[in-house]
């Protein structure tokens, strides 16, 4: 009976581990798909047919939840208390950008006419406080009321449910953003992959709020301070994204350069990723010091 019990929860414990590895490989997979889209781009004379061009860039739009299901959802599966709340988080995310945050940042901040014309740092300040506010306001309050707290055993919950909504926001927002501008299939590659980490700098940021308010009895104003911290993340990836992409303005014009492009989002994914695991880690191992040893690190 004991050693039936051990197996058990070597299996439980198994299944909370893996999630920053299964975050690692969707985002690396998601970034060389990109990055093969803008060398095959780069290296073929030709531009695709709208009638196949189309429906290609409709179908990378798709690439980051499949991924998602396929590593994420299903292997939980496999263990006997899985994560059962994962793909309602993803749907109420994509349903509630589609009700109020993309109507809200559009119609009511129409940030697309005055912010690309601002400094860098204005951009920031502007993306934090319309785009970014409203994406993580959104993301906390459908997390909050799914999942917190009947649905966090251990901290890498938080994890594995804020990359949840960061997927079915970012769903939305591709598929309208693509469907509208009707992009070329390497811009919709890259598109798809800004929009995803974008999404995903400013949900751990929110999950790490949620972690430190539950398990860690935080002092109340740590949870608003990472959801600032979160629209921040997402503030200036937002703003420095075209930057990257465009390049520096001439009289001639400024020439796209789709790989930097791609490079400042496999380094912003990267940072934002360990900066807050480096964060998790450390509330852990203070959790662990303070009830002497005791605490759940596999949860990290």
């Amino acid at each position: 009976m004991q050693n039936t019990q051990q197996i058990q929860n070597q299996a439980e414990t198994y299944a909370f581990r893996p999630v920053w590895l299964r975050l690692t490989v969707q985002m690396a997979a998601l970034s060389l798909i990109a990055g093969v889209a803008v060398l095959l781009a780069e290296v073929l004379p030709f531009q695709l047919e709208p009638v196949i061009g189309r429906p290609l860039s409709i179908l990378l739009v798709v690439v980051p939840v499949l991924f998602w299901l396929t590593l994420s959802v299903l292997p939980e599966y496999r263990f006997a208390r899985p994560r059962r709340r994962l793909i309602g988080v993803a749907v109420v995310s994509c349903l509630t950008a589609s009700a109020i945050g993309l109507p809200l940042v559009e119609s009511f901040y129409v940030v697309d006419r005055w912010l690309p014309l601002q400094s860098v740092f204005a951009r920031v300040i502007g993306y934090t406080f319309t785009a970014g506010i409203v994406d993580v306001g959104l993301k906390f309050v459908v997390l909050r009321y799914v999942i917190y707290p009947q649905g966090l055993r251990v901290r890498s919950d938080a994890v594995a449910y804020a990359f949840a909504a960061a997927v079915g926001y970012s769903f939305y927002l591709n598929l309208a953003q693509i469907w509208r501008m009707d992009p070329t299939w390497d811009v919709a590659a890259l598109t798809v992959l800004a929009t995803t980490t974008i999404q995903l700098a400013s949900s751990l940021f929110i999950a790490l709020g949620l972690v430190e308010s539950y398990f860690g009895d935080a002092f109340p104003l740590v949870l608003p301070t990472n959801l600032f911290v979160a629209a921040i993340a997402a503030g200036i990836i937002s703003a420095l994204y075209p930057g990257f992409i465009s390049g520096v303005l001439t009289p001639a014009g400024s020439a796209a350069r789709p790989l930097f492009g791609l490079a400042m989002l496999v380094a912003a994914w990267c940072l934002s990723m360990g900066l807050t695991y480096f964060l998790y880690a450390t509330s852990e191992r203070r959790e662990r010091e303070a009830f002497g040893g005791r605490g759940d690190f596999d949860g990290v």
